[in-house]
């Protein structure tokens, strides 16, 4: 398991809170899909969920002339590249510390995208007790 989702995480907006739950849902599918060894098709099925869900929730910031912009489109840009390397073959792009590094990506997004300027910490959740592993 990458993350846990906790109700401290959440934003107050169900929608929002939705959405952050399902990429954190599916970085939980993906680690276990290369626990399992499961088939490739599962595993790009899954990546392609995760780009699906990363870029829909972005979206709603594509009019902002200011704000978390460039970090949002670091961390789709990162997703759909491991979506590529993997259909490209190169299946050792994707391991369960890209996985970690996305979990906690996210996490910091979810306290800095809904609540800027207020670290996640600050709204006294401690982001390694969020992520597994």
């Amino acid at each position: 398991m990458i993350a846990i989702w906790d109700n401290r995480l959440s934003v107050g907006d169900a929608a929002i809170d939705a959405e952050h739950r399902l990429v954190l849902n599916l970085l939980n599918e993906l680690d276990v899909a290369f626990a399992v060894n499961a088939p490739p098709v599962v595993v790009e099925k899954a990546l392609e969920a995760l780009v699906r869900a990363v870029d829909r929730h972005f979206a709603r910031d594509a009019d902002e002339p200011v704000g978390p912009v460039g970090r949002h489109l670091a961390f789709a840009t990162k997703v759909a590249r491991l979506l590529d390397n993997w259909r490209q073959g190169d299946h050792r792009a994707i391991d369960r510390r890209s996985l970690l590094d996305l979990g906690r990506r996210w996490i910091d997004h979810m306290g800095y995208r809904e609540s800027p300027g207020v670290p996640a910490r600050s709204r006294g959740m401690d982001m390694e007790q969020r992520l597994a592993g």
